[in-house]
């Protein structure tokens, strides 16, 4: 693994870098534009990204575990399979972003943006995710085991299969939303699934878009 000479790299501009392997544990990025950039399978374990930009940043199997993130723009990017456990999301931008198979245990999520995501067979063990944006989010497969969605919106997002176990959906919308036994909720739903007409009439379930 490539060892960074400083820690403290605060609005680097390293857009496009390739920062593949790289050590970047505890490092100070704030503001740091890394836009398409390389971090794939980077060590960012507590580092600080915070209002940083990885728009399109390849972050496969990174470790970001206990990373501050808040604010941070990573749209259209690539966390398949990252480690994100502990971090905190608060704030950030994550449009069209890849979170399949990543570990995002005892994350923070709150108020984050995950328009058109794909979340698929993520660990949202015990996160923390107030007042987030799932519009059109793909779910399918996702371990929700007592994560606080209070407040946020998942209007048409698919969350068949998943695990949604001692969930607390308080002032949740799931309008639209297809929920993990293909029941489609009818628009309205706030904090509970009141399934649309056709599904009481026996439709098939909705499935997620592949």
């Amino acid at each position: 693994m490539s060892e960074i000479p400083s820690k403290d790299l605060q609005g680097v501009d390293w857009y496009g870098r390739d920062l593949y392997k790289a050590n970047l544990a505890g490092a100070d990025l704030r503001g740091a534009n890394l836009g398409e950039a390389d971090i794939s399978h980077a060590c960012l374990k507590g580092a600080d990204l915070r209002e940083a930009d990885l728009s399109g940043a390849n972050l496969y199997k990174t470790d970001l575990s206990g990373a501050k993130l808040q604010g941070a723009t990573i749209r259209d990017a690539d966390l398949f399979h990252a480690i994100l456990d502990g971090a905190d999301f608060t704030g950030a931008c994550l449009i069209k972003s890849n979170l399949n198979a990543s570990s995002a245990r005892r994350c923070c999520f709150d108020k984050a943006d995950f328009y058109e995501a794909s979340l698929y067979n993520v660990d949202l063990t015990d996160a923390h995710i107030h007042g987030a944006d799932f519009f059109h989010a793909d779910l399918f497969h996702a371990r929700l085991h007592r994560t606080d969605l209070t407040g946020s919106d998942l209007t048409d997002s698919y969350l068949t299969n998943a695990e949604l176990v001692d969930v607390v959906l308080d002032g949740v919308d799931l309008s639209g939303a297809a929920m993990p036994d293909g029941t489609v909720c009818a628009p309205g739903s706030i904090g509970e699934c009141k399934p649309k007409e056709s599904d009481a009439m026996g439709f098939p379930p909705i499935m997620p878009p592949f």
